[in-house]
């Protein structure tokens, strides 16, 4: 499968605990989100890189790896054309950020994990445990050589599969659509632009059954278009 690094938009180390509970008004629009990046409270990543994330708690600990695929991943889910979808969609589209990764499984290799694992014996950007008890830790991955071992790992995994909100995955589809449409109505449309891809926490099949857990919302997210 086609997963890559991505430059993200996320909170401030040192302020992850002030911005997370305030993600509702953050990403509210895009005042309010250009207003917290200039503000401090969030930043915009420079450059590109993948992330790893371990949620643990009950019933245990899973780890996946957060990157960006093309939206074509989630076409196969037809989701449901309800009007909170389309009002979804009109939401992530008019903001242009998408506010977390959808959630995917995939069938990972033995080698991805021992990767992964070596990426974690590093210091990481977040360790945010929340109300339900679940701890949720992040960690950048950029340097070159632990980014291309990721991507060849990536490149040889089959095809993901949807593990989240049904409704989510349509609205996410949803939002690229009409981005898409507005890029080709004023004949700017190349195929390559961010709003074609999805930013997506890719767990192993193995580690989760039904819906895999979720990336906290704000926590690490994509840009789609400039705002």
């Amino acid at each position: 499968m086609k997963a890559l690094p991505f430059p993200c938009i996320r909170p401030a180390q040192d302020r992850v605990l002030e911005a997370l509970p305030a993600m509702g008004s953050i990403l509210s629009g895009n005042d309010a989100l250009r207003g917290s990046i200039a503000d401090g409270l969030m930043l915009k990543d420079p450059g590109a890189a993948y992330y790893v994330y371990e949620c643990s708690g009950e019933p245990g600990r899973v780890t996946g790896v957060v990157a960006i695929c093309p939206t074509s991943v989630l076409a196969g889910d037809k989701g449901d054309a309800s009007a909170d979808v389309a009002a979804a969609a009109r939401a992530i589209a008019e903001l242009k950020v998408q506010p977390r990764p959808v959630s995917l499984a995939y069938e990972a290799s033995p080698v991805m994990d021992i990767i992964l694992g070596a990426a974690k014996e590093g210091a990481s950007l977040y360790a945010v445990t929340d109300p339900a008890g679940i701890t949720h830790r992040a960690w950048e991955v950029k340097r070159e050589d632990a980014v291309g071992a990721i991507r060849a790992m990536l490149d040889q995994a089959p095809e993901p599969a949807l593990a989240d909100d049904p409704a989510y995955a349509a609205a996410l589809t949803g939002a690229s659509q009409l981005l898409a449409d507005e890029a080709r109505a004023a004949g700017t449309y190349t195929g390559k632009e961010p709003f074609n891809f999805t930013v997506a926490a890719l767990f192993p099949a193995a580690q989760v059954s039904g819906a895999a857990p979720q990336v906290p919302t704000g926590l690490l997210t994509h840009q789609v278009a400039r705002f």
